[in-house]
């Protein structure tokens, strides 16, 4: 992983593969660089710094229960990524989310059958939610909103989880769209949304590359978030992406639609889309 701000690569393509939208879990084993602070870009880093003091839109989310996981984390991760140890679990973890691209999640489970547990995090730049309204739940109820996820890969995201091995990293690739290009997209903070007269000009691509680690000890899993916008028009210029995107849109359940946004926009988008692709 290198987290320097690049164009919209050719890959994106594998994201719309399949005729109609599926979710997809597409992991793979991560490459080197997610433990590494060196290849933040500075702009990004201003962001973290401005979301992690922010009153109205916090990019810190803690409980108590947090303190114990970010000891584990902490005690494993110091080596690579340089952490300042103050004794206060949380001053440390702002510390680190001022100068590591990813956000990160701390999942935590009480014992050896129990399910995994957001306890706390830094997310700088949630996608259209509130990390605090979802402290203390556990994988399967944070997902609980996204309309099939839980039927269609439930059991698998719980499989995927319990067998990580420690040290590993593994990873994949979520996408959306939006009103707005910028990072931080917490609800508190009003950003434009996409809406019926949304066309291909109007939108933003947005790719959340997010990397799962096993803490060595068997308790504790964190979750990284590493979010990437670029100009819609920009990322359907790409081979095949196009047209791939259309048919997701076209395909798409209208509740998922609805969940990530673009119910309303979702037939101007795809049509807009398609006079690119045949362009």
């Amino acid at each position: 992983m290198d987290f320097a701000e690049i164009a919209p690569p050719e890959s994106l393509a594998r994201l719309f593969d399949g005729d109609r939208f599926r979710f997809g879990f597409n992991l793979r084993s991560g490459g080197g660089g997610w433990f590494d602070t060196s290849t933040s870009a500075p702009e990004r880093l201003r962001e973290r710094v401005a979301a992690v003091g922010s009153p109205e839109a916090p990019g810190m989310a803690w409980t108590p229960a947090a303190d114990a996981a970010w000891q584990s984390f902490a005690g494993w991760a110091t080596g690579s990524l340089g952490i300042g140890r103050d004794g206060n679990p949380r001053t440390e973890a702002e510390e680190l989310a001022r100068r590591w691209a990813p956000d990160f999640l701390l999942l935590d489970r009480a014992g050896d059958s129990d399910p995994l547990r957001f306890h706390g995090g830094a997310v700088c730049f949630p996608t259209g939610w509130d990390p605090a309204e979802k402290l203390g739940r556990t994988v399967a109820e944070i997902h609980g909103i996204v309309p099939t996820l839980n039927a269609e890969l439930g059991a698998r995201i719980d499989r995927f989880l319990g067998g990580l091995k420690p040290g590993e990293v593994v990873e994949r690739e979520n996408w959306g769209l939006a009103g707005s290009g910028e990072l931080r997209m917490h609800p508190a903070l009003g950003r434009r949304r996409l809406d019926s007269g949304s066309g291909v000009d109007d939108a933003w691509f947005r790719l959340e590359e997010q990397g799962f680690a096993a803490v060595p000890g068997g308790r504790v899993v964190v979750f990284m978030i590493h979010v990437r916008t670029w100009p819609l028009r920009e990322v359907a210029a790409l081979p095949g992406v196009g047209t791939g995107l259309a048919r997701a849109l076209e395909s798409m359940p209208e509740g998922i639609a609805a969940y990530k946004g673009v119910a309303s926009a979702r037939g101007r988008l795809a049509a807009g889309l398609r006079v690119l692709a045949a362009e």
